[in-house]
């Protein structure tokens, strides 16, 4: 190994490495010598759920344990078997809940491998492509632009600028030369180098920083915070009535003395508790929701998109802007050097030879520059000695000839041209939608921390983006789905406004450059344009957080290093595959095929997943709130009249329920959780919900009370034979049945095919199962119920001749009466959003107040 190979670094750490050999790197058998001695860079995954996280959403959370709880009091009161239907139904759940998210996992593991970072290493004297996590200790790497920096490291050779936002907050470039300390999570804007791998997994600057935050960061989610939020409450009222119900029935000493009492009556309170928590837990609505994202994760991934945040999908469904570039979405992102137009007497070869050294010095492996390379590829390269990469916010690359000339090659808003001739020229191609770049000359020095010099001008660059063919239909999609796009690009508005109208594109003529204009005047701008050009990657974040302030959801697409501080900030960001590794690890989702026209597919899928599951919670939050206000009415009752000993009991038991959590909770609200729905979502989850769950609810707690309210008034109304509370309990059960089936129609409407079919198929399943329950079971006496010979616990020669039509009256009722309590509950919640809104505009008139007054 010859001196000028070998390159002596001066640092503490020299003696744990190999020496430094920049033609060969690292030997295989100087390899296998690391990963002996497990000097590997073993990358922690990055899973959206563990195995165990999982287990415990599935399994083991609040909800099942207590259930499991109450079958274990039911099975010492020796409860019949047809009371535990319950457990069948909750294990039944949990397996598909198991089963769909480890699929969900497994599948989006597999994708993983196809979008997992992979680095070019130096290894026995040849370039190698290898995946990060294969990485050993001394390893030499190449990174150029758009690479992520994988492990931490000391740059041996190259020059390249960084981009250490991930690390330090601080987008601006920091420049990393011979010598340079780089950063794991840092990528590369600008230039190409080697570096030495000198830390690895756990050890890197990065994996250290997110080891010492307190608490992850999961993405924004409205529906998790809701159902969290949700789930507390009803914790803490089950935990609440359910120890009153307990203590209740402990101080008549049905429970302190179990030997003394009567099996039934032991049975009854057992039965009436059990019926009570069950009622109250909508542990099936939190595994529903685990299984309609976990199946949003698997229509996803069959269109090859990855979801690498499950709860953005929501925020996917919510969108109603997506800012996009116009290269790689409404173009392919293939261009075309179409002309070379000449402005002085230097030859069009030569001019050619200069852009193919351009390229080859700076090894720019952007559009534009495979488009050069294709046209001027066969041309001679001209000795240099120095070049500057191109960079997304300075616009521009440069070569330094060895004659004395440096040249330049970029946007000539950037190149300080002020020949009118040529700004007119080169307006008259950006009018028919071609990109031009200016070649410049001069024998000035070129340094990226100066401005440029005066240049001479040597050719106009006109170069063509051929427009995807399917990019009218894509856009079309979104314009008819309440989707508003922005098209934002580093090319001149011109130009892009002429693609993006020639699509459909909504407001295309509304453009404006950003070139010099501050943040704070973008700010201003961002909400009034529909195309924006010359844009820097710092504009593009003002942009997409100016139109979060306005109130709107923003989705981003991108696939390069300009696009990152946007993606970071945007509530939705989609990266294409055939992007940067930074770009990729930053997105909330990446299309694995690189494909602009998989994105309505995507957002469609988004809105399918949230829109279903605002229906059906609906359908088990009426269950809940039925079962606690009809506890609590219960309870009250039973210390009224404590004095006596006498203790009226939570009058239905789990059976009564097995209709209504059978066919409408179970069997429709998962048909209806898989729906096609491309409904934008309008106004809050928890309004949506709360809009149409209080009257549900409300008209299901009304149904059975009547006919208590009866019976109190006129115990025999019910029943001549004194029955009248027990033909109460079953004119409720078939009441409450019957409501299930009303309120599950209203979740349904608007009717299409599918929704229709779904609720003529629930209501003849209702009449098959009554007619079986009566006819089959009841009348044969086939099985014994806690005292009655129906599954549903309906005693059905309560039902007679003379009583039929009060129980038919209320049933027609409730359909109306439910319109008028959406009626009252809509105008309720409309009311409160306007106070809210009035509200939350004074203090921000308050606060711009402050602002401009400070200022």
């Amino acid at each position: 190994m010859n001196e000028e190979k070998t390159v002596q670094l001066n640092n503490e750490e020299d003696e744990r490495h190999f020496p430094v050999d920049l033609e060969v790197g690292l030997t295989s058998a100087q390899v296998e010598q690391r990963n002996e001695e497990g000097l590997v860079n073993r990358i922690p995954k990055h899973v959206s759920k563990s195995y165990w996280r999982i287990i415990l959403d599935n399994v083991l959370n609040f909800f099942n344990i207590l259930l499991f709880g109450l079958s274990i009091l039911m099975i010492i009161a020796q409860i019949e078997i047809t009371a535990f239907g319950f457990l069948f139904i909750l294990i039944i759940n949990i397996i598909i809940g198991l089963y769909q998210d480890i699929h969900a996992r497994h599948l989006v593991d597999k994708l993983r491998v196809v979008s997992y970072p992979v680095v070019n290493v130096l290894r026995d004297g040849k370039l190698q492509q290898i995946p990060a996590n294969q990485l050993v200790l001394s390893d030499i790497v190449k990174v150029d632009l758009g690479d992520q920096i994988v492990c931490d490291g000391t740059v041996l050779s190259g020059s390249a600028e960084l981009n250490e936002s991930m690390l330090t907050g601080e987008s601006v470039g920091v420049v990393k030369e011979k010598d340079s300390k780089i950063y794991s999570g840092s990528y590369v804007t600008s230039g190409r180098c080697f570096y030495r791998v000198e830390k690895l997994g756990k050890d890197n600057y990065a994996e250290r920083l997110q080891t010492k935050a307190k608490e992850f960061k999961r993405g924004k989610s409205e529906i998790l915070n809701t159902l969290n939020y949700i789930f507390r409450i009803i914790s803490v009222i089950v935990i609440v009535l359910g120890g009153a119900l307990f203590i209740s029935v402990i101080s008549k000493g049905n429970l302190v003395y179990p030997d003394v009492m009567e099996d039934s009556e032991f049975q009854k309170t057992v039965r009436a508790i059990s019926g009570s928590m069950v009622a109250m837990i909508p542990t099936g609505m939190y595994l529903l929701t685990s299984v309609t994202l976990a199946i949003g994760v698997i229509r996803l991934a069959n269109h090859r998109v990855l979801v690498q945040s499950m709860y953005s999908i929501e925020m996917l469904a919510r969108c109603d802007v997506l800012c996009l570039d116009k290269t790689g979405t409404i173009t392919d992102g293939t261009m075309h050097l179409k002309e070379i137009y000449q402005l002085s007497d230097t030859s069009e070869d030569e001019i050619r030879q200069i852009l193919h050294t351009l390229v080859d010095a700076t090894g720019d492996n952007n559009s534009t520059a495979n488009a050069i390379l294709t046209t001027c590829g066969d041309a001679r390269v001209i000795k240099c000695y120095g070049e500057i990469p191109f960079n997304s916010e300075r616009k521009y690359s440069a070569v330094f000839l060895s004659d004395g000339r440096n040249v330049v090659v970029g946007a000539r808003e950037f190149l300080g041209c002020k020949d009118e001739e040529i700004i007119r020229k080169c307006k008259e191609y950006e009018r028919h939608g071609l990109r031009v770049l200016l070649v410049g000359q001069t024998k000035k020095e070129i340094s990226i921390q100066k401005e440029l010099p005066k240049l001479e001008f040597l050719a106009i660059l006109v170069i063509e983006d051929h427009i995807r063919e399917d990019a009218y239909e894509i856009v079309k999609w979104f314009n008819d789905n309440d989707v508003s796009l922005r098209v934002i690009s580093g090319d001149n508005p011109i130009s892009v406004s002429q693609i993006a109208e020639r699509v459909g594109v909504p407001g295309a003529s509304k453009f404006i450059s950003l070139e010099g204009m501050s943040l704070d005047e973008v700010r201003l701008i961002a909400n009034k344009y529909t195309v924006f050009g010359r844009v820097s990657p710092e504009q593009k974040q003002v942009i997409v957080e100016t139109l979060q302030e306005c109130g709107h959801t923003v989705a981003m697409t991108g696939d390069g290093v300009n696009d990152i501080l946007a993606l970071k900030v945007a509530d939705c960001s989609i990266a294409m595959a055939s992007g940067t590794d930074a770009t990729k690890n930053t997105a909330h989702l990446v299309a694995l095929d690189s494909n602009f026209g998989s994105l309505p597919k995507v957002v469609a899928e988004g809105r399918r997943v949230i829109n279903n599951l605002q229906r059906t919670c609906t359908l088990f939050l009426t269950k809940t709130v039925f079962a606690v206000i009809m506890t609590l009415m219960f309870f009250v009752v039973g210390l009224v009249k404590i004095t006596d000993r006498t203790f009226i009991n939570y009058p239905f038991i789990t059976n009564s329920m097995y209709l209504w959590e059978l066919l409408t909770i179970g069997i429709g609200s998962f048909f209806l959780s898989i729906q096609p729905n491309e409904e934008r979502l309008k106004s809050s989850f928890i309004i949506n919900i709360l809009k149409r769950t209080l009257p549900a609810g409300l008209l299901q707690i009304i149904i059975p009370s009547i006919f208590f309210i009866i019976n109190l008034a006129n115990p025999n109304a019910l029943n001549d034979a004194g029955l009248g509370y027990e033909a109460a309990i079953t004119f409720g059960i078939i009441g409450f049945s019957f409501g299930s089936i009303v309120v599950f129609t209203r979740t349904c409407w608007p009717f299409d095919k599918y929704r229709l079919g779904l609720v003529i198929t629930i209501v003849v399943l209702f009449v098959i199962a009554i007619c079986i329950d009566k006819f089959v079971i009841y009348d044969n006496g086939l099985i014994k119920t806690g005292g009655s010979r129906s599954i549903f616990t309906i005693d059905y020669d309560l039902v007679t001749k003379d009583n039929w039509w009060i129980l038919a009256l209320v049933c027609a009722l409730s359909i109306p009466t439910l319109f008028l309590f959406e009626l009252i509950a809509n105008a309720s919640v409309n009311r409160l959003a306007e106070k809210n809104e009035k509200f939350r505009g004074a203090i921000d008139e308050n606060f711009k107040g402050s602002t401009t007054s400070s200022k």
